[in-house]
């Protein structure tokens, strides 16, 4: 058996062990991203303080980021100035994301947040990432093929709502762009950039819920369902 040979067996390998691992991966995560969703319609349902529960979710974020690093569970280290300036963007469009997609959420079909593969593509194509494989082209269109067909049972559709969600859209792809370039220029790891997310959108979100009157009336209407169930 020569050089090219074997080279080839072991290509053979690694592809057939990868494959499991990789297809089990796309599964989870598209199960794990329409449970999400579903989860959250349903929340909103029971529970209509948006904003509030915005707040409580990057709370519980940054403290279970901080409990992990005091325990040596993750690798994070304590908040920097300079990387905050750098992530505010980051997380400001996060916020602008998760808040214009709840509130789209009650009268928008759910598949029209499908539609953010296709303006990640049309973003990293723009920015000079580079054209991409003809593979994740077709699997993109027909991704946003499956949106419109799922999104024709809205017809006439919420001018407002369809807004929102579009908006919620565009958000959404500009915090993946950013985090995508601050953890390949930055070096930063998906940790750390949660846990800053989580850091500098507390005090936004809690003026929101003071400003507009959902603290303390969300905590108590929480609690009393938490005790409910």
């Amino acid at each position: 058996m020569n050089t090219d040979d074997r080279e080839f067996l072991n290509y053979c390998y690694n592809l057939t062990c990868s494959f499991p691992c990789s297809l089990f991966a796309a599964l989870a995560y598209g199960i794990a991203s329409m449970a999400m969703v579903f989860i959250n319609k349903a929340i909103l349902m029971q529970y209509t303080h948006s904003m509030s529960l915005i707040t409580f979710q990057q709370l519980a974020t940054a403290l279970l980021i901080h409990v992990g690093r005091k325990t040596g569970y993750t690798k994070a280290k304590g908040v920097d100035i300079t990387t905050a300036k750098g992530l505010l963007p980051v997380s400001l469009f996060s916020n602008a994301n998760v808040a214009f997609a709840l509130a789209s959420l009650k009268g928008v079909n759910i598949p029209i947040k499908r539609l953010i593969p296709l303006a990640v593509l049309i973003a990293g194509f723009f920015s000079g990432k580079g054209k991409p494989t003809a593979q994740v082209i077709l699997s993109v269109v027909l991704t946003a093929m499956g949106v419109i067909v799922a999104s024709i049972r809205d017809f006439p559709p919420d001018l407002l709502e369809y807004t929102m969600a579009l908006t919620s859209v565009f958000f959404q792809t500009m915090y993946l762009v950013l985090v995508e370039k601050s953890g390949t220029e930055k070096g930063l790891s998906s940790i750390k950039i949660m846990f800053y997310n989580s850091f500098l959108s507390l005090p936004f979100l809690l003026f929101l819920i003071l400003a507009n009157g959902e603290f303390p009336n969300s905590l108590v209407l929480l609690l009393a369902k938490l005790c409910s169930t």
